[in-house]
């Protein structure tokens, strides 16, 4: 039985694109017992966590994401398809459904 103060080592997953650390849905980073854990957990299909891990990097699911859109050009929403309509007169911008990033987002970096 441990008690007291113990030093554990584990291994956490970066991105290696922006840094973020991968997380379960409650927030808290998810903590492996060993890199070769870590790495079968991203390779896993039933994980399901969007994290991509080539043999190199790790690269997470919205770097991935950009990178998509970065190659691609981004996707939004058809409006004349659009479930609510919006008075046509609308100053609201259009999301990717990509990446996330709003038109105007795009248009202030161009």
């Amino acid at each position: 039985m441990k008690t007291g103060l113990v030093t554990e080592v584990h291994v956490v997953i970066y991105c290696d694109v922006c840094g973020d650390v991968y997380c379960e849905s409650d927030g808290e980073s998810a903590c492996f017992d060993s890199t070769n854990q870590a790495v079968a957990y991203l390779s896993s299909r039933s994980a399901g966590v969007g994290w991509l891990y080539d043999g190199d990097r790790v690269v997470c699911d919205g770097c991935q994401a950009l990178a998509r859109c970065t190659e691609h050009g981004h996707t939004f929403p058809d409006p004349g398809r659009a479930l609510v309509r919006l008075p046509s007169k609308t100053t609201r911008s259009r999301t990717c459904t990509v990446c996330g990033i709003c038109e105007t987002e795009i248009e202030a970096l161009s």
